[in-house]
């Protein structure tokens, strides 16, 4: 039980917090020794730089538990850590942006050779990291709060997560295994799911970042990419009629885009 004067309560934070510093400190050490691995044969950092985006994503976990340690005995938000979860979650999205790109927009045959570099990491390890990355910006936006200064800064990473979480999906894979005899078929089935989940709502972030905050055009643009990305998986899959609702919800942002423009010409 924690005693009410501040010395108690900072020694008993001090405790609590001590064994996910030294998980923190592990698995930076780790990090260095593998990044120098790869600086020495960038041949076969592919699978490396997968690992050490694992490894970030578990240290942005331990950061958070240092936050959520600070609120519960402190009574305040650990912002360092915070900034530091933060930090490492950017830095997973960019091992990965190094094996297969961040574009979202990229043509197949752009990261088809990275995808191949990958060999060795099987296509559950593929997806079960895209939602690993999927699910710590969750938790890292739910640490800032809705409220947050942050709010609309996440709507870009959302986007790098989206696309990189797509990239990582085999399409040429996907289609030859799209056959519940496929032993691959549920895994790849289940990837497919969530990357139309991740390319939608990052389109429907951005969409909403232009609509109540910034009015760039920019980020209707980013979202339209989105929404065009999304589109080529549905007809891939011959899913015609989302291809379709898709392709009409990109129509009416790209008229709303125009007419705002339009406007502000006007009132020039």
């Amino acid at each position: 039980m924690i005693k009410n004067n501040g010395q108690d309560k900072q020694l008993y934070y001090q405790k609590k917090i001590a064994p996910f510093q030294a998980n923190i400190k592990e698995l930076l050490k780790k990090e260095g020794v593998i990044l120098a691995e790869c600086r020495a044969d960038p041949v076969t950092a592919a699978p490396k730089l997968f690992f050490l985006a694992e490894r970030m994503l578990d240290i942005m976990s331990n950061y958070l538990m240092l936050n959520g340690i600070a609120q519960t005995t402190l009574g305040a938000k650990d912002e360092t850590a915070l900034s530091e979860a933060r930090r490492s979650v950017s830095k997973a999205i960019i091992y990965l942006e190094n094996i297969v790109t961040g574009k979202v927009d990229a043509p197949f045959s752009e990261y088809e050779a990275g995808l191949t570099e990958l060999d060795s990491i099987n296509l559950e390890q593929r997806y079960n990291i895209a939602r690993k990355l999927g699910l710590s910006v969750s938790l890292l936006k739910a640490a800032y709060g809705n409220n947050s200064k942050w709010r609309w800064v996440f709507v870009d990473m959302d986007g790098h997560c989206a696309a990189v979480v797509k990239n990582l999906l085999d399409l040429k894979k996907a289609q030859a295994n799209n056959d519940p005899a496929s032993p691959d078929y549920e895994t790849l089935l289940y990837h497919v799911r969530f990357v139309k989940k991740m390319l939608n709502d990052a389109a429907e972030r951005l969409h909403s970042r232009y609509m109540l905050a910034t009015k760039r055009n920019e980020d209707i643009r980013q979202a339209g990419n989105f929404l065009s990305a999304l589109q080529r998986i549905y007809i891939i899959f011959n899913e015609n009629d989302e291809a379709d609702m898709t392709k009409r919800k990109y129509d009416r942002w790209i008229s709303t885009l125009e007419a705002d423009m339009k406007k502000a010409a006007e009132q020039k």
